[in-house]
């Protein structure tokens, strides 16, 4: 459904003629919506804002047939508020920008600023996707909260039957690497996915070298979901190490109060068709920090491209190790339209 622009090329020689085509497709997503949310202690925030369900964005995919089975690829991704006009973090491709190779029977290299593995494998296992603000489960799993690494070289093996493995190495996570190991903050994500039927899994192990005698933050994730039809059943385990997070305080929040760095995770969540329409709901918890809490929401489409949503989501943040534990509720509500092209 997706408009698309269709350039072809001809090379000739002397010799002859040879011929290769390529396609490049402009595409995207424009969400935006109502969203109230409550901090315990701080006054409510009441906004139209910018990619509730989904983050919006426009970008280019583009492809062009090399012979003998190999292609070579690229996506161009920009991030994009809809209700200001500006594109979001820095630079004009935030999202992604990549080139690569692929082959059907080898498999696909791609160069470039990527979405990890933690976060790329776990979108429909989530009935979240990952997304609709705090209600995805980036809230206690910070490698599936739409994580992305710059100078990442990322190989995805074919697929045989729904099974992929995939491998990535970052240079250094953000910015222009510099000279000397230790000043990169290098990274490593791999995993596996299969998706066949009714039944969608990954396990994944991401790692971050964080340089200059820091310890190793490591987050290894497993989930599934089993569509039973009538119900979609979802559920993910995660165990992360060395990864430095804050709790809230009505003062300052998200700053104050030092998290455990080690926690265990998970979630549980059911899905099922209603009509037009989709209903969902999940329960995460981060144990160790003390994070917990419940989400639901529903979409209803209105074609095959745009849909209505709306969701409610209770996300509790409680200190922890420390002398001070101040349970912070996050409550937001929201509702909006989204399109897609």
């Amino acid at each position: 459904m997706k408009k698309t622009l269709i350039v072809a090329a001809i090379l000739a020689s002397a010799a002859g003629t040879a011929q290769a085509q390529s396609s490049v497709t402009l595409y995207g997503l424009v969400d935006a919506g109502f969203l109230h949310s409550k901090t315990d202690g701080q006054s409510s925030r009441n906004a139209l804002d910018s990619g509730i369900q989904n983050d919006s964005r426009f970008g280019l995919r583009g492809t062009e047939d090399l012979g003998g089975g190999l292609k070579a690829n690229f996506t161009l991704e920009s991030g994009i508020n809809v209700d200001d006009g500006t594109t979001t973090g820095s630079g004009l491709f935030n999202r992604q920008a990549w080139v690569g190779l692929s082959h059907a029977r080898f498999g696909e290299m791609r160069l470039g600023r990527q979405f990890i593995l933690g976060s790329a494998f776990f979108t429909s296992i989530d009935p979240f996707g990952t997304v609709f603000r705090q209600a995805g489960i980036g809230s206690t799993v910070i490698a599936a909260n739409q994580v992305r690494n710059d100078n990442t070289a990322m190989f995805f093996s074919p697929n045989f039957g729904g099974l992929q493995a995939a491998i990535g190495y970052s240079f250094t996570r953000s910015g222009q690497e510099v000279p000397g190991n230790a000043n990169n903050n290098r990274a490593v994500t791999t995993g596996v996915r299969y998706n066949n039927g009714p039944i969608e899994a990954a396990v994944t192990y991401d790692r971050l070298d964080p340089g200059t005698g820091g310890s190793n933050g490591i987050s290894t994730q497993v989930g599934g979901a089993y569509d039973f039809g009538v119900v979609k059943v979802h559920a993910l385990y995660a165990d992360q190490r060395n990864i430095a997070v804050t709790a809230g305080t009505a003062a300052t929040p998200a700053t104050s109060v030092p998290f455990a760095t080690n926690t265990k995770s998970y979630m549980v969540g059911l899905s099922a068709p209603i009509g037009a329409g989709r209903v969902f709901g999940s329960y995460q918890k981060a144990k160790d920090w003390d994070i917990s809490g419940y989400s639901l929401g529903y979409t209803y489409a209105l074609s095959r491209r745009t849909n209505a949503y709306a969701f409610f989501s209770d996300i509790d943040n409680v200190g922890s190790r420390t002398s001070v534990r101040n349970d912070i509720g996050t409550r937001q509500a929201g509702f909006g339209v989204r399109h897609m092209f």
